[in-house]
């Protein structure tokens, strides 16, 4: 018999106090009392359909329409429950839903799981209520099932709300951000019949679950960040002066024992012969003389920042993506003080943007990671090739989106959007008459790089700018919104190739209604800098022409060889790819890497912000 297994269901529920249980105190039934399975399957039958075409059903997250869609693929049978009791399977429900690591911290309020234990505690076993008492338990475990699938297919938050929130920053700040969501559309009723009939609940979750690189992973690295906030939290770094390789302080007791938790330092151990003969150190206005041996100190040597501290330091500060140098400063100090709370809130929260990703992300594909500046190509769930990049500015933020590359161009012009054109360049032509001539803008009527150049002398520049427009920012056609108010003709400024050309010498398309590519660049120092937000949205890469080789090694389309003689030219020339590549534009401030690693980053658009307030708000 299986009706102890209600207990189970109690037990998993950690969260939920029900200290006057009586389910164990009623009366089990008997096997004499149980009818025969036949009949049994007959009479629920029977029942379902009954109750179905009455409006006595138990309507839990589900419309009366699609409840009857349910149990008419499962031939009107119970699904979750039987003649035994609950199924083992739909405590494997109940158990992914409370392990969640998106929704665990909410899963009790969002599936109203207080009333299900009510059901179950208030269970009516008598052998004349017993299966109506199944059918409506049945009912709300298809209910509690089908929510969770639509939130594992599109994500917890409302995204309604998420836009509206990207709204108001447009108007009050003129920022323009882009953010795309990708549900997963599938059968939920099928899924759930080949997950009974195999007995295996993850084989429906798992055809609408992310599917990043690593995110299950990240899934499961919380429960060790939750074990860490259960025993206190990270241990609290106090305010001293720079730690740096060589240095003695009681301090550096307290970093060790921080970056063993973090497993930066993945073991404490220090030398007592590595300790130098004197050394004098202050962290406070107090000076103290440490001498080997003396009967003033004894002598500690993990008092001493040592290689292996310098290492574990590192190891954090690329985690973080801060510079690596080895010291703790103020700003790694700040950065180990972050309470692990804020970081298990914040793994939650980029799970949660894994879910709005297309499930199919390719078998070779592109990620450009804004947070992180950087861009991978994976091949075969592998790695193939990891670069630097620039993106947009917070004002100018990069989209985040999903696309697929379908064309290079080799010395591309660069055709500059009407906002820089307003903003930028009419200002610098007011103040240089030259200035076109010396960066090789032209100006033309149209797009067309082969139509007619206008004589930039000829127009009176300073008609087309005013202190404020109306025109909403971005690549908008803002030039034109002044020139149409102004009855002023409509000019297209287009950039000839060169090094100069803030495209550089390539670019790699995959057209898209936010006008942004990846490309070249001549700005070189930009990509030393461990914070690289600087463009007006496009991505500007280190290193192109690895790219272009990547590219080039299974695209039949693309010889390298000759793409480097065109490189030698001037003349525009388009390369047509042979295999579309999949370009993913995420924005994930945590997550796990090829190698196992967690990481974390600064919220550069501040979305997380918005995200979190979000996140845990009823729907």
């Amino acid at each position: 018999m299986k009706f102890l297994l209600f207990i189970f269901v109690f037990l998993f529920l950690n969260t939920l106090s029900f200290a006057n249980t009586q389910l164990t105190d009623k009366k089990i039934l008997t096997e004499k009392q149980i009818l025969e399975e036949d009949s049994f399957e007959k009479r629920s039958n029977d029942y379902i359909k009954k109750l179905l075409r009455s409006r006595k059903a138990p309507l839990f997250f589900l419309t009366r329409k699609n409840l009857k869609k349910y149990y008419k693929t499962f031939d009107y049978q119970l699904i979750w429950t039987n003649e035994d009791g609950v199924k083992d399977i739909a405590i494997k429900l109940l158990d992914s839903i409370k392990n969640d690591p998106v929704l665990k911290p909410h899963s009790k309020e969002a599936f109203r799981l207080n009333k299900i234990i009510r059901e179950l505690n208030s269970l009516n076993t008598s052998p004349e209520r017993f299966i109506e008492s199944m059918a409506k338990i049945d009912f709300m475990l298809t209910g509690v099932y089908n929510r969770y699938m639509w939130f594992l297919s599109r994500g917890y938050i409302d995204w309604k709300k998420f836009k509206n929130e990207l709204s108001l920053i447009k108007v009050k700040e003129e920022i323009n951000g882009g953010w795309e969501k990708y549900s997963v559309r599938k059968n939920h009723k099928k899924l759930l019949l080949k997950a009974i009939m195999q007995n295996d609940l993850d084989l429906a979750f798992n055809e609408v679950n992310f599917t990043y690189p690593q995110a299950k992973e990240l899934s499961h690295k919380i429960l060790d960040y939750e074990v860490i906030a259960q025993n206190g939290g990270y241990t609290k770094l106090p305010r001293t002066k720079a730690l740096k390789l060589g240095k003695i302080s009681p301090t550096i007791k307290i970093l060790r024992q921080r970056l063993v938790e973090s497993n930066d330092l993945e073991s404490n151990n220090c030398d007592i012969d590595s300790m130098p003969q004197a050394q004098e150190y202050s962290d406070t206005q107090e000076v103290r003389l440490v001498t080997q041996g003396s009967d003033i100190i004894e002598n500690d040597c993990f008092e001493l920042f040592d290689e292996s501290v310098k290492n574990a330091v590192i190891s954090f500060q690329k985690r973080h993506g801060i510079e690596a140098d080895g010291i703790v400063g103020p700003s790694t100090r700040k950065y180990l003080n972050i309470p692990v709370e804020n970081k298990i809130t914040q793994m939650r929260l980029n799970l949660e943007r894994m879910r709005w990703m297309p499930r199919d992300l390719g078998e070779k594909f592109l990620v450009v990671n804004i947070p992180e500046y950087k861009l991978k190509m994976y091949d075969e769930e592998k790695v193939k090739l990891d670069m630097r990049i620039v993106v947009g500015k917070r004002k100018h933020p990069t989209p985040v989106f999903s696309h697929k590359m379908s064309f290079i161009v080799i010395n591309p012009y660069w055709k500059i959007p009407n906002s820089i054109v307003t903003k930028e360049i009419i200002p610098k032509m007011l103040k240089e008459p030259d200035y076109l001539t010396k960066t090789g803008i032209n100006v033309h009527q149209t797009w067309d790089i082969n139509s007619d150049i206008l004589d930039s002398n000829s127009v009176n520049w300073s008609l087309y700018i005013k202190e404020k427009t109306t025109a909403e920012p971005g690549d908008i056609k803002e030039n034109q919104t002044i020139a149409v108010e102004k009855k002023l003709p409509i000019y297209r400024f287009i950039q000839v190739p060169s090094n100069t050309n803030p495209l550089g010498r390539i670019k790699f398309m995959f057209p898209n209604r936010y006008s942004v590519y990846l490309h070249d660049s001549p700005a070189k120092h930009i990509f030393e800098y461990d914070k690289r937000a600087y463009s007006h949205g496009c991505v500007r890469l280190a290193q192109p022409k690895k790219l272009l080789e990547a590219i080039a090694s299974s695209d039949i389309n693309v010889d390298y060889t000759e793409a480097n003689k065109f490189l030698e030219e001037i003349d525009k020339t388009q390369i047509q790819l042979d295999k579309k590549i999949p370009v993913h534009m995420v924005y994930l401030t945590s997550w796990i890497d090829e190698k196992g690693i967690v990481h974390f980053r600064d919220d550069i658009y501040k979305y997380d912000k918005i995200q979190k307030e979000l996140l845990y708000k009823t729907n």
